[in-house]
């Protein structure tokens, strides 16, 4: 069987400035995290870890926090043929670089100033093994209600069967006297005749969203791209990042627990010194009763891996320009 690799060369790769800081703070009109020192989302237990609000005028509610409540937890997680998990994620190290956490700290770089976007933070790694290293760049505008991710892996030898998935657990309600229960999904089911496959659904493969049953709050995973990609529901609320668990679908297709939820993707083969990219994002926005994508999630979030990030500068342009 003839081996196929990837070789797509990541478009816009930053430079990175030698100058590294940890734990940077990105604030928006309806969006507030903060990103650490080992590409997660979050620090532990201090906030924000990331916040919503819903009333697009920034003020937080500290007490209606994802991440930072309770065990806190939001991650990634890479495999490839041979090399079990790898992974970094918070509920290992509030946000630091722990010694059971496979992917070292290289630097955090607040892009703002410069991008196109009001917001922009890149992180940079590398895998303890020497296998690969990995940049994600986190990026929105202050009137998106939505986290835009691009994950960059380049390959040191050459990686077979690459597979990639960010999870989190999101417990918006889980304050003193609330709860750590949300009603769990996957993909959207609009037109309610009880299958996502629909004209104008979303498909589960490409959706997997909570909503906090107190306070309605709501946070997806989405993603649209040319690569074989899943979403999952799991039982195990707090550590799960592996890509094979969310690819083959996860536990549940919906569920009302304190359970995590997480998208992976399959990246094929990549042959050393290459790079794959891939686009996904954190949306929030929505109802008590449905968990809402933005208005053309196949436009507004991304494009597929390989298109130019000249795509998402428009997308920017665009956006800045209906702010105004």
């Amino acid at each position: 069987m003839k081996t196929i690799f990837q070789t797509v060369t990541a478009v816009g790769m930053l430079t990175l400035s030698s100058s590294a800081f940890a734990n940077i703070i990105m604030v928006g009109d309806y969006i507030q995290t903060q990103i650490s020192d080992d590409g997660t989302l979050g620090e532990g237990r201090s906030r924000p870890g990331l916040q919503y609000d819903p009333t697009g005028t920034g003020s937080f509610d500290p007490n209606l926090d994802y991440i930072a409540p309770g065990t806190p937890f939001e991650g990634f997680g890479v495999r490839y043929e041979g090399s079990g998990l790898l992974e970094n994620r918070n509920s290992v190290s509030d946000g630091g670089v722990g010694s059971g956490e496979d992917f070292l700290f290289t630097s955090l770089t607040d892009m703002s100033a410069s991008s196109i976007f009001d917001n922009y933070v890149t992180w940079a790694g590398s895998a303890r093994n020497g296998s690969m290293s990995i940049i994600h760049e986190f990026f929105f505008n202050d009137d998106d209600e939505r986290i835009n991710i691009l994950t960059s892996i380049t390959a040191n030898i050459d990686l077979i069967g690459l597979q990639f998935a960010r999870a989190v657990d999101p417990d918006p309600d889980n304050n003193p006297g609330g709860s750590a229960v949300t009603a769990n999904q996957r993909g959207i089911d609009n037109n309610s005749d009880g299958d996502t496959t629909d004209v104008g659904d979303v498909a589960a493969e490409n959706f997997v969203g909570s909503i906090g049953t107190i306070s309605g709050q709501p946070l997806g995973l989405f993603a649209d791209t040319d690569f074989v990609q899943n979403t999952g529901i799991v039982f195990d609320c707090c550590s799960v990042t592996d890509p094979l668990r969310y690819l083959s679908g996860g536990d549940l297709s919906s569920s009302t627990a304190d359970d995590g939820i997480g998208i992976a993707f399959e990246l094929g083969n990549l042959l050393a010194g290459n790079t794959v990219s891939v686009n996904y994002a954190y949306v929030m926005g929505g109802s008590l009763a449905t968990i809402d994508l933005p208005d053309n999630p196949t436009t507004d979030v991304p494009a597929p891996s390989g298109i130019a990030l000249f795509g998402l500068a428009l997308l920017a342009i665009s956006r800045k320009l209906k702010k105004k």
